[in-house]
């Protein structure tokens, strides 16, 4: 049932991609052959092995540890399942956003929490790469799962979800679940519909969808976010604005696309879709981490340019 659910969305994906292909928003750099790849990378791994694996350690260790909890809330969405729709969508929601808002928050003092975020950021990073090193790259559709390999196994929503679905909460997971799905999935479609209405000539139009921008997360908002600049650390929910608006105060409303999408690549990263996605050094993203990688790299060059002028003389 998990599964069959992952791969409507997928199909979702599958669908819009085609469509951003036959419609030109694919080409002259907007994506590269490393963003298919990389894309192709993460959507298998999340549902071969992340969302599998998750659900397996959820199973296994509920059972131990609570005999006979498997489907013990069931009896909340028979009974209530209004109210625990809501409820669910609302707390899966907030996890979210608390949590990729860290990812994108200022480094904080403490040495541990630095180490966190840093981890964090490391497994966040690549969903915020696009195109090349071109700055032409654009948002696409194949972004939608494009994290790095540790992002499922510490975002507590994806915990959260499964959890609810062990316990018993199956029709709830199932349309909470596909519904944040395929809205985050359209939102990061390169089509940006919401600008028809953002710049409409009638004013009661843009100002109602200025107030529904305050509620719902479009997509111009989350193009926002990919955006290289101050927004990439605003509009951080999935599905509900009003978290960004009221609680995480991070709204920001435009009315036109970014300029620029996505973050600086490395080379690594430009030319390697597996440094991309199984990067691991997290020292990288701690106080000093790029000038220190930096360093490290230069320094490695330098031993190896060694050896190699010390092997061509033996050689000749």
């Amino acid at each position: 049932m998990d599964q069959l659910l992952t791969l409507s969305v997928t199909t979702f994906i599958i669908i819009t991609a085609l469509w951003e292909v036959f419609a030109g928003r694919t080409r002259e750099g907007r994506k590269t052959r490393q963003d298919w790849k990389v894309a192709f990378l993460a959507t298998f791994m999340m549902v071969a092995i992340q969302r599998p694996l998750v659900l397996l350690l959820i199973t296994v260790g509920l059972t131990g540890l609570f005999p006979g909890s498997a489907g013990s809330l069931a009896w909340l969405q028979n009974d209530y399942f209004w109210p625990t729709l809501i409820a669910f969508f609302c707390i899966e929601e907030f996890l979210h956003g608390s949590f990729h808002l860290f990812a994108h928050s200022r480094r904080p003092k403490n040495k541990v929490l630095q180490w966190i975020q840093a981890f964090y950021k490391m497994s966040h990073r690549p969903h915020h790469l696009a195109g090349g090193q071109d700055n032409k790259g654009q948002l696409s559709v194949t972004q939608t799962f494009v994290n790095g390999w540790a992002w499922w196994f510490i975002m507590p929503n994806y915990t959260f979800q499964l959890v609810c679905l062990y316990l018993g909460l199956v029709d709830v997971f199932l349309i909470a679940t596909a519904f944040k799905g395929l809205w985050a999935a359209q939102t990061h479609v390169n089509w940006n519909w919401d600008l028809y209405f953002h710049n409409h000539k009638w004013a009661w139009v843009r100002k109602t969808m200025w107030g529904l921008a305050h509620i719902i997360t479009f997509p111009t908002q989350h193009h926002q976010h990919h955006a290289r600049g101050p927004n990439s650390a605003k509009n951080v929910t999935a599905t509900l604005a009003i978290y960004d608006w009221l609680i995480f105060r991070t709204l920001a409303i435009e009315t036109s696309k970014p300029d620029i999408y996505g973050w600086r690549q490395n080379d690594d990263e430009a030319n390697s879709v597996l440094k991309r996605y199984f990067y691991w050094d997290v020292r990288n993203f701690m106080p000093g981490g790029a000038a220190k990688a930096k360093a490290r790299a230069e320094a490695k060059a330098a031993k190896k340019a060694g050896q190699e002028q010390k092997k061509a003389p033996e050689a000749a």
